[in-house]
């Protein structure tokens, strides 16, 4: 079994709408929601196959110097087994202040 860990960005909540597409993929087998994580259940995956799983999040609360997330990807049976990666909304605030 694999499990996808997403972190959800400071300030933004989930679009749960976007858990139906997810929830039908037939390699997915649960999604659990906890607080500020989408944990995704898979039975496996192939090596050197690539998936590609969409999720949909919302800014709920807008945060200044917004931090990358994380996404790990391991072995329920040996999490010693792991990937992990960063993500960043492409509509963060820049550190750069416009004047007017």
């Amino acid at each position: 079994m694999v499990i996808i860990n997403v972190k959800l960005l400071s300030g933004f909540v989930l679009d749960k709408s976007s858990l139906g597409p997810l929830k039908n993929d037939p390699t997915v087998k649960r999604v659990d929601l906890e607080e500020g994580h989408v944990i995704i259940y898979l039975d496996g995956l192939k090596q050197k196959e690539t998936k590609t799983y969409s999720l949909a999040i919302e800014e709920d609360v807008p945060v200044r110097n917004l931090k990358p997330a994380v996404v790990k990807v391991y072995d329920y049976y040996q999490t010693s087994d792991e990937a992990v990666s960063e993500y960043s909304s492409p509509c963060a605030e820049s550190d750069e202040v416009n004047e007017v």
